[in-house]
C-alpha cells in the first residue's frame, strides 16, 4: 500500500454491525425472505416490511409467529422489540407470516392482495389438516385451487401434472387406486372452472374458510 498507510474498519461499520440483525420470514407460499432490522425494531416494523414486499395495505389482519423453545407456535407481540423477543422465546430466528384475524365475510377485504393471502392461508390450513372438511369439499376446493394456481384446463395436453401437485390433506391416508380416482375427479372440477378468473377462484376458496 503506498506511503505505508493502513486502513481500518470505521466506527460506523462497527456500529452498524452491532445494531442490526437479519431475520428470515417464511411466507404463505413457502418462500423465505430476509429482513435487515435495527435491534430496536419492533415486530410491527418487521410486519410492515413484509407487507411492503407483498404490496399489502391491510396489514391489521396479519401477524408474525415463531416456534418457541418448546416447539409451540407463538405470535410475535408486535409492539415489542423483535430481537429481544426472539432471543428470549424463539427456538431460532425464523418467523412465519400468516393471517392472525379472520373477518366474518371475505367481502370485507378490500384489497386483492389481501384476499390472495387469505386464499394461501386457507389452502395451507386445509392441506395441513387444521381446517377439517369432507371428501367432497376437498375435491371441490382442489379444483378451485388448481384453476387459481394454473389457469384453464385446456392449456394442458394432459392432467398428469396433477399427480405432482398436493391436492389432498396430508393426514388423509389414501390407497393408490383411490388417490387416482380422486385426482380424476379434481381434474373434472378443474375443467368445470374453465375461463373463471384466478381472482374469482381465490375469492371462492377463501370464502369457504368463513362458511
Amino acid at each position: 500500500m503506498p506511503f505505508g498507510l493502513k486502513l481500518r474498519r470505521t466506527r460506523r461499520y462497527n456500529v452498524l454491525s452491532k445494531n442490526c440483525f437479519v431475520t428470515r420470514i417464511r411466507l404463505l407460499d413457502s418462500n423465505v425472505i430476509e429482513c435487515t432490522l435495527s435491534v430496536e425494531s419492533t415486530g410491527q416494523e418487521c410486519l410492515e416490511a413484509v407487507a411492503q414486499r407483498l404490496e399489502l395495505r391491510e396489514t391489521h389482519y396479519f401477524g408474525l409467529w415463531f416456534l418457541s423453545k418448546s416447539q409451540q407456535a407463538r405470535w410475535v407481540e408486535l409492539e415489542k422489540p423483535l430481537k429481544k423477543h426472539l432471543d428470549k422465546f424463539a427456538n431460532e430466528p425464523l418467523l412465519f407470516f400468516g393471517v392472525m384475524f379472520y373477518v366474518p365475510n371475505v367481502s370485507w377485504l378490500q384489497q386483492e392482495a389481501t384476499r390472495y393471502q387469505y386464499y394461501l392461508q386457507v389452502k395451507k390450513d386445509v392441506l395441513e389438516g387444521r381446517l377439517r372438511c369432507t371428501l367432497e369439499q376437498v375435491i371441490r376446493l382442489a379444483g378451485l385451487a388448481v384453476q387459481a394456481d394454473f389457469g384453464d384446463y385446456n392449456q394442458f395436453d394432459s392432467q398428469d401434472f396433477l399427480r405432482e401437485y398436493v391436492l389432498f390433506p396430508m393426514d388423509l391416508a389414501l390407497e393408490e387406486a383411490v388417490l387416482e380416482e380422486l385426482t380424476q375427479k379434481v381434474a373434472q372440477e378443474h375443467k368445470a372452472h374453465r375461463t373463471i378468473m384466478e381472482t374469482v377462484c381465490t375469492w371462492a376458496f377463501s370464502s369457504w374458510g368463513f362458511s
